[in-house]
Parts: C-alpha cells; structure tokens; sequence
C-alpha cells in the first residue's frame, strides 16, 4: 500500500509504452496503484485514445467529452469490491500541430503532444497517461521505440535505457524521444547528461562541465540535488523548457555561447524551485521570480552587475505595464507575455531582493534552505515562504507580504531637499523624501548613502517611511560630499526617468506611439519599412505612423521612431551615425535618444542597406527592450553590437559640495549571496 505522507506520491502509475513515430500513434498499459481503497476511480485521458480494462476488477463507463488544449475524455472504473488497483490499455494518434508561443514576435513554438518522426513530446497536457484528479504521482516506465531512438523523461533510467523511474511525487509524467547522440559524465551520486540530435561531443561536453558547475553552486547555497541526473535535452523546435531533472532546449538555443551561463543555469535551478518545491499556484506563481533571482540576478551579481539587472528590471516594468494591466503577485501564474513578465518574474525578483535586505543575507540564505528542506516535493505558496522566513529571523513579515502580494502599482520617490545641520562639532543631515505616485503612499524602508571626503567614507542609513511626505534627520561620521536614495535600486518602484537612459522598450511599451517613414527612400524600402511598422501594430494597436512628407516638424506628444536614412528628420541621429564608433560597418541599426527638448520623450531610429534584413529586424528588434542601441550584419540580420548609454545625474541624488575636487566614497554593491556559502 502506498503512504499517504506528505512527503510520498498518493497515485502510482506502472507504464509500458510503445510509439511509433511514423503514424504518431502510442500504445500502453497503465497499472495504477491508489493510496486507499476505493469503489471508483475518475480520470481524464486524451479523447482519441480507445481505452479498456485488461481486468475484471470492475466496469469501465465513458463520460463527457471536455474541450481543452487537446479533447479530452472522462472516465470511471466501478469496482465489485473497492480496490487499490486497475490496469488499463489504451491506444490512439497524438500528432498536434506546432503553433506560435507568447507575442507574435517571439520566435518559440509549443504544442500540446505530438509523436512525429521528428521526434516525441508529451507533458500533462497532452493527456496521454490516466490523470487521476489531482493528486501527485511515482512512476515506473518502460518505453518501446524504434532501433537507435532514445527516450528522455524525469528521474532515474531503467537498465538497457528503455525505460524510467522515479519515486518521488511529480506532478506529471515526461515522455521526450529522438534518435539522439548520447553523452554522460558522473560526480558523486549525479549524472549529468546531454541528448543531441547530432553529433557533437565538443558542445555536450561544455554542457556536462556546466552542469555540475552549477549543481554544486546551488547545492552550497540551498541544499542537496532533489534528483539523480540533470540533462540538457535538444528539442526538435524551439523551446527553453525546464522539466523535474531535464531541460528541453531547441537547436538554436543550445548553440548560442551566452546560453550556458545564462538561460541554462536557469533551467537547473528550477529543479529546486518548481520542479523540487511544487508552486501552490492559487496563491500565486513564487517560483519564476525566485529562480530568476538566484539565477540570472546572482550572475550578474557576481559579475560586479546586480544594480544594472535590478535597474534593467524595474525599467522593463516601467515601459510595459500600464496601470489598466497591472495585477497583484497573487494572481500571477505564468509568463503570458512582456507584462506578465515584468511582473510575475521581475516585481517578484525585487520582492526577495528586499526581503534579503529586510532580515541581512546570512539569514536570507537560512530561511531559503529551511523553505527547501521542509517542503521539498511538496506544493507551498507565499504563506510557506513567509513562515520560513519568519523562523529564522524572529520576525514579524506579514505586513511586509501582503503589501508587495496584495497591491498594485509601483512607488515613485522624489529627493525633495538635503540640508546641512551643524551641532557641536558633528554633522547632521536632513533629508526630505515624497512618494509622487497616485496610489497611497506605501511603507518603504529606503537606502540612503552618503559619500564623504576620503576613499573609504561612505555610510548607508535607512530610511523608515510610511506616509507621503518625510522629513528624517541622521548623524553622519564623514564631511559629506552628496547623498543619493536607493542608488543601488533596492526598492520595486518606478525609476526617475533621470536614473535610466533611452532605451527601445520605452518605444515598444508606450501605448501611443507614432512612426515617421521616409517618403523619399526607393519604392521596394518604402514598402518593406511600411510593412514593418504593420507587423508591429499587430503586437502594439497604439503604433499609427505617417510619411515625413506630412509633416513640417515632429510631434511634441508621445514616443517617436523615425525611420530610414532618407528621412527628413533622421539628422536628428546624424551625431550618432556620423560621429559615433559604435555604428561603424553596422548594415542595420536602430538607435535611441531622449529629445533635449522634450525630455519625456524618446526618439528611436531604424535603418538599414538590405531590403531583406527589414523583415528580420521587425521580428528581432523587440527582443532588445532593454538596449539604448543594438546593431546587425547582413540579410539574415544577426546581432552584433548592444549597448546601453551611459546615465548622467540622477535626481535621487544631491551633490552638497558642488566643487569638492579630492577624492570620495564609492557606493559599492551587495557582495554575491555565494559569498557567503564558500
């Protein structure tokens, strides 16, 4: 009898599966093993598999047919005498189509389930097993394929590799298959392995080297491995998939140098959150935000570059979410697009940044690991989390959970006025903070540096603030040169545009946008340059547009692109072309600016030499939101230079001493939270 702990599958499924790639038809046997005994048994399977009982243990009655991602059927077995057990067999096609994933400009496909002799792909969603309620599962599988095909799917392989196990509760069950080129490395009790569809032990061999890189990174910071094998598996379209003990990656991806320290570690990650501690998803989707933290974040941070990524995080939050289409944390459950993306992985992102900085980092690390240990293959929400935290540090979180979970909206702070306070031979500062935003003020804990005179003089306070308008006055142990409020960008709020320089997503994120195209330029680039604009108003209906010709100076409202070297009023890019190294041997550009005259508004500028290389700019360009610039070479437009321009003043900071020419404080960044696991 299976245990019905919580730390034990309560449904068991023994497979025998056999495919056949050719005809897209699967045909298996099921035994499946239920915690208590039951009269009936309910479960869903695909509609086009015909199912029986190889049994007498009971009856087997169809129900409704329902309507989902694939038809699905319901099902009952009613047993004589309650049972434990019933064997099914049940055989059909599943060969759904590939369609577009997420905006029409991403270059990602999905599709439900699909056997091809491209390959084999089947999750929960393609109903290909008896799903029974909701409840978690084990599993053992032994798969039949075609001579020189391999199967992938989570846990530990069958001898001979024909098949899977995993004892563990899941809470679906993988089946992957292609004629794959295999590769493997052991450490310890891990494998790590690597699934190619060609040969290439070059490649899997910087993949196996990363895998336990990164295993033994995370395995310091939060606690052991939860399975046996980590694999990279490449997919037979284009996907970045992270399944328990495996990731799914399409055969551009894998080849791109940047992947295996960026989108990879990612992936592992996720076995420990996601796949290792299941996501409670009615309370909200904490997983994806988390794992972007301690992996994408912690690189950067470990790279001297976690302000620029916090920063780059709330600006994407700026350019795309409007207050019509913010939602609370709560209600997030997974990546729909850009402004679910700004939310969901980056204002969740920013809530554990601040819940580290609220009880110190030693102690963020603890309650990391407690919150691993105690609900691992378990399913927890944001109230587990909030526990965890609180057992370590002795502290109250409620109040700072349901403000950053519950709310919408973003701070926005202005620094209002510093002025200096002497009293007996020592300094004191007052400083004036408002919160601008329409919303009621939020309850913020905000850094404030000081840089003083003298390299190593600078001092971090923080600010407590619970209304709109505060007046704090600190000691300070150093002359101070100037002060600055979250210049590490600490807090979720809504930068001053003075912090952030012009970049394309505040073109792609305004909701009224207008794009001035060339009316002098050949007739086949007026038409390709036309046609790009109308495949982005497809993904942004604000997008109008207008030929130079019509107009005898820019418009003063809202966001601005202006297109082609024709243009009438390209030379206000002319200093940035000509002038500038950065877009020499450039064949395609796109530039950004913030108008000196209008300083709420950014101009962008697209040009290109190949009539050919407009299409591929139309689907590539909004990928590089968050870029001041980013330049192509050739037909098949392929980057080759991004970048960001440098920021000046900020209007969060203050210089007190205008004309102070000695040295000064510098404002240093966190130290990586590996740091502290060495």
């Amino acid at each position: 009898m299976l245990s019905s702990t919580p730390h034990e599958s309560l449904v068991h499924h023994n497979l025998q599966v056999e495919i056949h790639p050719e005809s897209g038809d699967l045909i298996a046997i099921d035994t499946i093993h239920l915690v208590e005994d039951t009269r009936v048994i309910s479960f869903l399977l695909h509609a086009d598999l015909s199912v029986a009982l190889i049994d007498d243990a009971g009856t087997l009655t169809k129900g409704a047919l329902l309507q989902g991602s694939v038809p699905i059927r319901q099902y009952q077995v009613h047993f004589s005498t309650p049972s434990q057990k019933v064997t099914l067999k049940y055989a059909g096609t599943i060969a759904h189509a590939l369609s577009a994933e997420g905006e029409s400009s991403s270059l990602r496909q999905s599709t439900p389930g699909k056997i091809s002799i491209q390959g084999v792909f089947l999750s929960a969603t393609s109903y290909w097993y008896p799903q029974v309620a909701d409840a978690l599962i084990s599993f053992k599988m032994q798969v039949k394929l075609p001579d020189g095909w391999r199967s992938v799917s989570q846990g530990r392989s069958l001898p001979g590799h024909n098949g899977w196990e995993e004892q563990q509760p899941q809470e679906e069950i993988y089946l992957i298959a292609a004629p794959y080129h295999y590769y493997n490395m052991a450490e310890g009790s891990t494998l790590a392995e690597v699934y190619l569809r060609d040969n290439n032990p070059t490649l899997a061999k910087r993949y196996l080297l990363a895998t336990f890189d990164y295993l033994s990174q995370y395995e310091k910071l939060i606690g052991p491995y939860p399975y046996t094998k980590f694999a990279l598996v490449e997919n037979f379209w284009e996907s970045g998939y992270g399944m328990p003990s495996f990731t799914l990656l399409g055969p551009r991806v894998i080849q791109l140098p940047f992947i295996i320290h960026t989108s990879y570690p990612h992936e592992i990650l996720h076995n420990w959150w996601g796949n290792g501690v299941y996501t409670d998803i009615a309370s909200g989707n904490w997983s994806e935000g988390l794992t972007t933290y301690l992996s994408d974040h912690l690189i950067k941070e470990q790279q001297g570059e976690g302000a620029k990524y916090r920063r780059n995080t709330l600006q994407n939050y700026a350019n795309y979410v409007r207050a019509q289409d913010d939602f609370p944390l709560i209600h997030f459950r997974g990546n729909q697009g850009q402004i679910s993306q700004s939310i969901g992985y980056g204002k969740t992102l920013m809530l554990f940044h601040m819940l580290r900085n609220e009880i110190g980092d030693e102690l963020f690390i603890r309650g990391l690991q407690q919150f691993y240990k105690n609900y691992k293959f378990r399913k927890a929400g944001f109230a587990q989390i909030r526990e965890s935290f609180e057992s370590v540090s002795g502290q109250s979180l409620k109040p700072f959970f349901e403000q950053w979970l519950t709310r919408t909206g973003a701070p926005t702070l202005k620094l209002s006025k510093v002025n200096i306070i002497q009293a007996e031979n020592r300094t004191k500062l007052s400083i004036t903070v408002e919160q601008t935003q329409s919303e009621s003020p939020y309850w913020l804990k905000i850094p404030l540096f000081v840089v003083g005179e003298g390299l190593n003089q600078t001092e971090r306070h923080t600010l407590e603030m619970k209304n709109r308008k505060t007046t704090w006055v600190i000691d300070t142990a150093t002359s101070p040169v100037s002060v600055s409020i979250d210049p590490l960008f600490d807090l979720f709020r809504r930068p001053d545009p003075s912090e952030i320089p012009s970049n394309l997503g505040q073109l792609f994120g305004s909701q009224k946008i207008m794009a001035i195209l060339p009316s002098n330029d050949p007739g086949e680039l007026k038409q390709a340059y036309q046609a790009l604009v109308t495949q982005w108003q497809q993904r942004q209906p604000g997008l109008t547009y207008l030929w130079d010709n019509q107009i005898n100076a820019l418009p003063q409202q809202g966001h601005l692109w202006i297109i082609g070297a024709r243009n009438r009023f390209a030379d206000h890019f002319s200093h940035l072309v000509t002038n500038s190294e950065i877009t020499q041997g450039a064949s395609s550009l796109a530039l950004t600016q913030t108008n000196a005259v209008h300083p709420n508004q950014t101009l962008g500028y697209i040009h290109s030499d190949s009539i050919e290389a407009i299409g591929g700019l139309a689907k590539k360009l909004p990928h590089y939101g968050r870029y001041s610039y980013a330049l192509f070479n050739g037909n098949q437009p392929q980057i080759t230079q991004r970048g960001e321009w440098e920021v000046g003043d900020s209007a969060l900071s203050q210089r007190i001493q205008k004309n102070y020419p000695g040295p000064m404080g510098q404002i240093r960044d966190h130290s990586p939270l590996t740091d502290y696991t060495q």
